[in-house]
């Protein structure tokens, strides 16, 4: 081995071990910093408004978008504040009540007393002859959600912190990425053994995956979280607020999504005697609230993006599992960036 040889061997195993030693270091702060890249993603060009606008001055454009940013994701939070706490508290306390209480048992009766019983008594028909004892399962069900409930209630203010201190954190990362951002995907670029054309069509998809991922999801959970809000509060269904703004979470999840919401809410209007505004709310969310979940994301996300369906559902379905809710944005982001590199394989190697 040649001297050149082991200074080359050193210097690289030493900017590994340097390397891994600072993936512990940054690791508690790994998650603010993918949601402040995603941030810097998709406000960028409004930094860049903001520049002309304040002629230049980097601290004040940087300002200015933060300040937007804070308004977009903290102002619906604070203007519905005190509904909002004060329906979660009473969503708590009212499920934790009916299901300690076995309250639930006044519903069961009231489902056999229904033109359910038939389905019930097909369900309890076939599971009898596999030997499951359906309804013993169904109270222990009952009584694992329970101690569920009561766990999530004693952690809700530690959850609660912690989501406030990554929040901040995540803002003041934000901050320092869109101000000095270009430069720093100027030195980015320089580090990738790439030519300049083929740099730029990494970044390029990589901008445009997430704007695309993130309009797509936020535009959609936002009209669905409307809908259905709007929907709950007419029809007199308990918890309007907060159960919108569950559809507005489960809008970022590939399976399930509203229904999760809106089914239920229709179930508990006709168990509670409201057959016709719980027809009225089925159609609704059947025909309207879950047809604009298919209808926007293939058109916000899809075309823009250039990531056929199948796969766009996968990877945000992978990535919310791999990454937490961050995988929801990074899944799409790292398929992308996948294709693009397969392309310029293909390009530069292959046709060689």
């Amino acid at each position: 081995m040649t001297q050149r040889q082991l200074f080359i061997l050193s210097f690289f195993g030493l900017l590994l071990l340097i390397f891994l030693q600072l993936v512990g270091v940054f690791k508690l702060f790994l998650t603010p910093i993918l949601w402040a890249i995603v941030l810097t993603i998709v406000f960028y060009p409004l930094q860049k408004k903001f520049l002309k606008l304040f002629r230049k001055r980097k601290n004040l454009a940087a300002l200015a978008t933060v300040l937007v940013v804070f308004v977009l994701t903290v102002g619906p939070m604070v203007f519905f504040s005190g509904t909002l706490v004060r329906e979660i508290l009473q969503f708590y306390a009212d499920v934790g009540a009916w299901i300690s209480e076995k309250k639930y048992e006044a519903v069961w009766h009231r489902v056999l007393d229904s033109p359910l019983r038939m389905v019930w008594d097909k369900i309890v028909e076939k599971t009898a002859a596999l030997d499951i004892q359906i309804v013993p399962l169904l109270g222990k069900t009952a009584q694992a959600v329970s101690e569920t409930i009561v766990g999530q209630i004693r952690s809700g203010a530690k959850n609660f912190l912690f989501f406030v201190l990554n929040y901040v954190v995540t803002i003041i990362i934000f901050f320092f990425f869109v101000r000095d951002g270009e430069a720093m995907a100027r030195g980015l670029k320089d580090l990738f053994p790439m030519t300049r054309e083929n740099k730029e069509a990494v970044f390029d998809r990589l901008e445009v995956t997430v704007s695309a991922v993130v309009r797509g999801l936020v535009v959609t959970g936002g009209v669905q979280a409307v809908l259905a809000g709007l929907a709950f509060w007419i029809l007199g269904v308990p918890f309007p607020v907060f159960l919108a703004l569950l559809v507005a979470f489960l809008a970022l999840v590939p399976i399930g999504g509203a229904v999760i919401v809106w089914g239920p809410s229709a179930f508990y209007l006709f168990l509670s005697g409201s057959w016709v505004k719980a027809l009225i709310l089925f159609l609704w969310g059947a025909l309207v609230i879950s047809t604009v979940d298919n209808f926007l994301k293939p058109i916000l996300i899809g075309e823009k993006a250039k990531i056929p369906t199948l796969f766009l559902f996968l990877a945000i379905l992978g990535g919310l599992s791999f990454y937490g809710l961050i995988g929801v944005f990074m899944g799409p982001i790292m398929l992308a960036l996948f294709l693009t590199l397969i392309d310029i394989y293909r390009k530069e190697y292959s046709e060689r």
